[in-house]
């Protein structure tokens, strides 16, 4: 089976420990002081990007708010577009109502002067038939029934003498 030397164990362990004394000495500083840098590194990359994280959630933080203000100023821009324009509507409504009862008011004044100026023409019409009637029943100076027959033809002939 196995033999066991005690000499050979002395001089394992005796060897074990140069070495390890050795490395500890000329190996074990550098490779420390690697793990401890590459701890220190790891460290301070996870901290730049726990701020970094912080960062870009503060970002998004100011990037919803600015697209809330964005939506509230489109939203008032479209409410005051909407006022603005039915504004205008009105303004607009109420011109054509003015316009068009002007046009009324000056309608209604032509035809007023046209009335007048047709009873003017028809008071003198009917004033130059009244004095060509009398005239030719002072001309035929006959009798009464004459007379009456004549202003009667007249009368009756009138309408003619209108239209032209």
């Amino acid at each position: 089976m196995l033999n066991l030397d005690p000499g050979m164990i002395i001089w394992t362990w005796i060897t074990f420990l140069t070495v390890l004394v050795v490395l500890s000495k000329v190996a074990l500083k550098p490779i420390l002081a690697t793990i401890e840098n590459r701890e220190k590194t790891i460290r301070n990359d996870l901290e730049q990007a726990e701020a970094q994280r912080e960062e870009a959630q503060h970002l998004l933080e100011k990037h919803k708010e600015m697209m809330a203000a964005a939506e509230s100023e489109a939203q008032k821009l479209l409410k005051e577009a909407r006022e603005l324009a039915d504004k205008k509507r009105q303004e607009l409504l109420e011109q054509a109502r003015l316009e068009s009862q002007k046009l009324i008011e000056q309608a209604k004044a032509e035809i007023q002067h046209e009335k007048e100026s047709a009873l003017a023409s028809l008071k003198a019409e009917v004033a130059d038939l009244a004095i060509g009637a009398a005239e030719k029943i002072i001309l035929h100076n006959l009798d009464e029934k004459k007379q009456k027959a004549i202003v009667d033809e007249y009368i009756k002939s009138l309408p003619k003498n209108m239209n032209n």
